[in-house]
């Protein structure tokens, strides 16, 4: 009997956490933005070029690091992502999406413009991403961010997306979208298209 209640307890504790948190995503999320991932940034015909264009740079293994040819073919392709082609399929349409944070400063308040990108470490860690995969995000004057936003933090951002390329210390953005909604990664996960 003590069982059964403890159990009945822990899952009525639990449906009540779930729903607080089912409801809390619901309306968190602002109507009218859709849903998008990084693969709908992809320029399809540049995309499939790199494919090929990389297969080719397969003979940079055998060159010696920092010889004059494996300067050059870095120099190439560094060039052909920072030129990368966006889609223009959300161009101007308001838009929802989940990403990486990487501040452009040490300004420490919720108005902090930075980048937003596909994977962690991407233009910290590693080499930046294409242009194309990289957006320039600032935050609404009037939005009140709860705490700074810190490096590699996931999030949701809600926006209208607008074609921008930006030249920056940490990496070329293809878009920009100035933020609305800012969201922890883990209250929209669930969220569809």
């Amino acid at each position: 009997m003590k069982f059964n209640l403890i159990r009945y307890t822990l899952i009525k504790v639990l449906l009540g956490l779930f729903s607080l948190l089912f409801s809390a995503s619901v309306f968190a999320q602002t109507p009218g933005y859709q849903k998008i991932t990084w693969d709908d940034l992809l320029n399809e015909e540049w995309y499939q070029q790199m494919k090929k264009d990389m297969a080719s740079y397969g003979r940079m293994a055998f060159l010696k690091d920092g010889s004059e040819e494996a300067e050059k073919l870095m120099a190439s392709m560094r060039k052909k992502l920072d030129e990368a082609p966006i889609s223009t399929k959300y161009i101007n349409q308001k838009i929802r999406m989940p990403g990486f944070v990487v501040p452009l400063d040490a300004v420490r308040t919720g108005q902090r413009e930075f980048l937003l990108v596909p994977y962690f470490g991407a233009c910290i860690h590693t080499p930046p991403p294409p242009a194309n995969q990289i957006v320039l995000v600032t935050p609404h004057p009037q939005l009140n961010v709860s705490k700074t936003l810190e490096s590699m933090e996931v999030i949701w951002v809600e926006g209208e997306l607008k074609e921008s390329r930006t030249k920056t210390a940490s990496g070329v953005s293809g878009y920009s979208l100035e933020a609305i909604q800012i969201y922890p990664y883990k209250a929209l996960h669930n969220i569809k298209k």
